[in-house]
């Protein structure tokens, strides 16, 4: 608890006790790693035919019982291919929750970034059962775009309810390609991470929806209650700032924001960023009142005049406000709060293209 709680944060905590969706399974550049699980994987024909689960409705519900673990895969993150060359992406997962997958459980692609699914395929299927601890491997043939470039799709594994099986706690798992053509040269992989005053932050995951956007991150904190100030995360799009609508923790150090733009906007975008501007111990310090007494020696030896009363209430961390010529109140309040609540300055900037 701290002073008088602002609306955007106030919801920001609301939300944050609601399960979000998680965004991305393996981070940029992961290279492929042997199962260190005895169980025989169960191989997905990539010219699986669709069953009755292409009826089904698909949901944003994470499923309660229904858990995954990343194994391994081919064609790794920015693999080169020729333009329109084709491969076959697998993802090995493991069965790590406790119910026994069967033939109604199916991978399902998501929207493409850059309108590239790479393969007409949908809907993936397993072939036969995989109990709890056992692995399955997805297979999908897919073929390069014509147009050299970065091509990301993410795919989510669903069950018979159409809701999501998590991966390592997170809603998707992706494929990305760079196409090359021999007289071009490559294009380089963009940075996804930022550091600033100690804090570094990683871009796990961005996926445009029909009228919504999804960016995934995770930050080195300096403590288990830091997080983004909500307001201070934005989505920039040729340099032009869209505030987020929802937001919350995913994991610890792992967040997750929605954007209300349209898909067709972020395509139309040459350059698309995640920007973070200051991280701070949401909902207060664990001792308020000692937090404050340190933000009191170091204020007021900062700027002559300024001084408080620590007094933490429902009502704030302080009372008694007096003001050294030319602070304005608000301008006093942010130095005050900000300084009790450990606020970190970045901005830290995740590119994705």
């Amino acid at each position: 608890m701290h002073r008088i709680v602002p609306l955007g944060l106030l919801l920001f905590l609301l939300i944050s006790c609601t399960p979000m969706p998680v965004a991305s399974t393996a981070t940029p550049a992961q290279t492929a790693t042997p199962s260190p699980f005895p169980a025989s994987p169960t191989p997905v024909p990539p010219s699986a035919t669709p069953t009755p689960t292409l009826s089904l409705p698909l949901t944003p519900t994470i499923s309660p019982n229904d858990r995954a673990a990343f194994v391994s895969e081919t064609y790794v993150d920015y693999t080169i291919l020729k333009p329109g060359e084709r491969f076959t992406k697998s993802w090995k997962l493991k069965n790590s929750g406790t119910s026994t997958w069967n033939e109604s459980y199916f991978l399902y692609r998501e929207a493409a970034l850059q309108n590239e699914p790479l393969t007409a395929v949908e809907r993936l299927p397993l072939a036969k059962t995989v109990a709890p601890g056992e692995t399955a491997e997805f297979a999908v043939e897919m073929i390069a775009p014509e147009k050299v470039g970065i091509y990301t799709v993410n795919w989510s594994l669903r069950n018979a309810q159409g809701e999501i099986v998590p991966v390592d706690g997170s809603r998707f798992i992706w494929v990305t390609i760079r196409v090359c053509d021999g007289a071009q040269s490559c294009p380089e992989i963009p940075s996804a991470g930022s550091a600033a005053n100690g804090v570094s932050a990683r871009l796990v995951a961005f996926t445009p929806q029909p009228q919504r956007a999804v960016a995934a991150f995770c930050m080195t904190l300096p403590g288990p209650n830091y997080a983004p100030s909500p307001a201070s995360v934005t989505l920039l799009l040729d340099g032009v700032s869209y505030p987020y609508s929802t937001g919350g923790t995913t994991s610890p150090g792992c967040f997750e924001f929605e954007f209300p733009v349209a898909i067709e906007k972020v395509q139309a975008a040459q350059s698309v960023a995640i920007s973070i501007a200051q991280v701070r111990i949401l909902g207060g310090p664990n001792d308020p009142e000692g937090a404050c007494q340190a933000a009191h020696a170091a204020l007021t030896a900062r700027y002559p005049g300024l001084d408080f009363t620590c007094q933490f209430s429902m009502a704030g961390y302080y009372t008694n406000l007096q003001l050294p010529p030319g602070m304005s109140r608000e301008q006093a309040d942010a130095l005050i709060v900000d300084a009790i609540e450990g606020a970190i300055y970045g901005p830290w900037q995740l590119t994705v293209r």
